[in-house]
């Protein structure tokens, strides 16, 4: 059975026990996605940041982490990962977007997640903890470098994260009071490394974050008139470590399905073009609104 006939055999069941208006959105939103990220598949490995584009590595750890969230298996798993290994440069450390590219600490630290979900052995990799010890110096580039290191296993990091927590307290000092995109980054950037916080500020920031959801139902920029996928994700994995659902989940849903497109697959915004990094985004929200609403 095709993986995406299985995917609907799955995801129909529960839907046919409980014929509510939701269930079926959802499960239809799920089929979508799976379907989007499909047509996003590269035969010779790899996914592409959208439909009739070239495989890239950050299209490619999203497109996996997508159907991954949406309950889907990636198919020619073995093409993918071949792939995100041809982005990386053994003396460096480093990974490209594609291969024979320049490498960067956000491009290293993605390719640590997709090799790590595709089940790549960690010897073959291992030199990417390094790049990511000697060049993640600014607070967002520790914070995507976080990622890398929480997939590889914080526990089993060959340096010492203590310097990278401490960036994510400072950061939470001089983000701007309201600027809860900053808050948000700079809380999930310690609580994914092992950092503590506080049980009474943890509960004023959790609580602060929660009543920060905009109208429309996610989160945005500081300045910005509008919520977008990219800020409702990092507020969203802020929550999740915290342990604090949002307080409207209908309204953040209402938001993921605007940002959804015909084409199966989600933009930043409402309005825009779908993608694979967006997809992704909204992918994993709406796994983590299942988890609360069990």
């Amino acid at each position: 059975m095709r993986p995406a006939a299985l995917a609907l055999v799955l995801l129909a069941a529960p839907a046919a026990r409980a014929q509510t208006p939701e269930v079926v959105a959802a499960v239809e939103a799920k089929l979508g996605t799976i379907r989007y990220v499909h047509k996003l598949e590269v035969p010779a490995g790899g996914f592409a940041p959208a439909l009739d584009g070239k495989p890239g590595l950050r299209a490619t750890s999203a497109g996996v982490r997508a159907l991954k969230y949406s309950g889907a298996k990636v198919p020619n798993a073995d093409k993918h990962a071949a792939f995100v290994m041809s982005c990386f440069d053994p003396k460096t450390g480093g990974f490209a977007d594609a291969p024979g590219g320049k490498a960067d600490v956000a491009l290293t630290s993605v390719g640590v997640m997709a090799a790590a979900e595709l089940g790549v052995p960690k010897e073959r990799y291992r030199k990417a903890l390094d790049y990511l010890k000697e060049h993640a110096k600014t607070f967002e580039e520790v914070r995507i470098a976080a990622g890398g290191v929480e997939a590889w296993d914080v526990k089993d990091c060959p340096f010492d994260l203590g310097p990278w927590v401490k960036a994510g307290r400072e950061h939470l000092k001089v983000a701007g009071a309201t600027d809860w995109r900053e808050i948000g980054s700079a809380v999930a950037l310690s609580l994914r490394l092992g950092g503590d916080i506080e049980k009474q500020e943890r509960q004023v920031i959790a609580g602060l974050l929660a009543a920060s959801q905009r109208p429309e139902g996610g989160w945005g920029k500081a300045g910005a008139k509008t919520s977008d996928l990219e800020s409702t994700y990092r507020v969203m994995r802020a929550l999740v470590l915290l342990e604090q659902p949002p307080l409207d989940r209908a309204r953040l849903r209402a938001f993921l399905a605007s940002c959804r497109n015909a084409d199966g697959g989600s933009a930043v915004q409402p309005g825009e073009a779908s993608g694979a990094g967006p997809t992704y985004y909204s992918a994993i929200v709406t796994h983590w609104l299942a988890g609360w609403e069990k």
